[in-house]
């Protein structure tokens, strides 16, 4: 496994900065909160792998991040700055004019993204229209000149396809140039390479990755796959049942992984045991959210309890200069 390495240097501000974030649910069983003091950065030019089992709050925040937390959900405490400007009191008009402009999403399906009933190109062009300001032959053919940026063959035919007619991996990059069209500064990938086969998948990453060396972009990656996410990521966020648990630089998560749950999610990699061994897994299951265990989230999955663990809910903690993790055995 090959760990991403981005040598641009860290700028004195974040480009988008995220402060005790939680997201919460009205449902039959009273409030589940889904993103619970959810707090980090992301800086110009770089990438944050965001990581985590399916249902640990990952999607949850990054459509917070958009203003797109669908009802009956809603956004209970926190602040989100872009450039200084707070997100979270923004009217509909203000995210608006934000949302694709500024900030844009790549979604996990785009065959459910894509509106089914209009052709790509017209898809396309209306973001165009919508941020850029261009005219509807001008920004037909800047739609077209877009689906060719992100590598589809003979995009002047292939923009007036419907999402059907299109492969995965066609409907990924076609979602990637919509999303691109308004020139966002930050760029919300969210599981964008599940779906697509291995050799689709590299194609995806690298295009993502060529992209953002041309644009500028800072980009939020969010994946369940710590394979994937070394291929791409300077920083890396850790999430476990709706709460962040591991925080640090690509390189030395990856080297040196505190807390116990990031330390399962590696070990269960291919290549980190002997060949013809059984690959390791975590035990259990990631919690009910309406029924979480007392203290630590993790303790009913983790080798390492003890019985402090039960007793209280850890804060990240400090390790060295960049590298957090919630778990009370650090520094002990």
């Amino acid at each position: 496994m090959t760990v991403h390495a981005n040598f641009l240097p860290i700028t004195a501000s974040p480009i988008l900065s995220v402060r005790d974030l939680t997201v919460g649910f009205t449902g039959d069983d009273g409030w589940l909160v889904a993103a619970a003091g959810v707090s980090f950065d992301l800086w110009p030019g770089r990438t944050t792998g965001l990581v985590g089992e399916s249902g640990c709050g990952k999607t949850v925040t990054a459509l917070a991040l958009m203003g797109l937390v669908p009802p009956p959900g809603r956004i209970t405490t926190g602040s989100i700055q872009l450039g200084g400007q707070e997100l979270t009191t923004l009217d509909a008009a203000g995210l608006d004019r934000v949302r694709g402009r500024r900030i844009a999403m790549i979604f996990q399906e785009p065959m459910t993204a894509l509106n089914p009933v209009f052709t790509v190109g017209e898809q396309v062009a209306e973001v165009l229209r919508a941020h850029r300001g261009l005219d509807r032959r001008a920004a037909w053919a800047e739609a077209v000149e877009g689906l060719h940026r992100v590598g589809i063959a003979d995009p002047a035919r292939r923009a007036t396809a419907y999402p059907h007619q299109m492969s995965g991996g066609m409907r990924q990059r076609a979602m990637i140039a919509m999303a691109l069209a308004g020139e966002p500064d930050v760029l919300i990938a969210d599981e964008p390479t599940t779906a697509l086969d291995v050799t689709i998948q590299a194609q995806i990453i690298d295009l993502l990755l060529d992209i953002q060396e041309r644009m500028g972009l800072t980009i939020l990656f969010i994946s369940h796959d710590l394979g994937v996410v070394s291929e791409v990521a300077d920083e890396v966020l850790v999430m476990y049942a709706g709460r962040l648990v591991e925080a640090a630089p690509a390189a030395a998560l990856f080297a040196g992984p505190q807390h116990p749950y990031t330390q399962g999610l590696l070990a269960t990699l291919p290549g980190r045991t002997a060949p013809g061994t059984r690959l390791p897994s975590i035990p259990g299951q990631v919690p009910d959210l309406r029924r979480l265990p007392a203290g630590c989230r993790f303790s009913d999955r983790c080798s390492r309890v003890k019985t402090a663990c039960r007793t209280a809910e850890p804060e990240l903690r400090t390790i060295g200069t960049a590298h957090r993790a919630a778990c009370i055995r650090i520094g002990a």
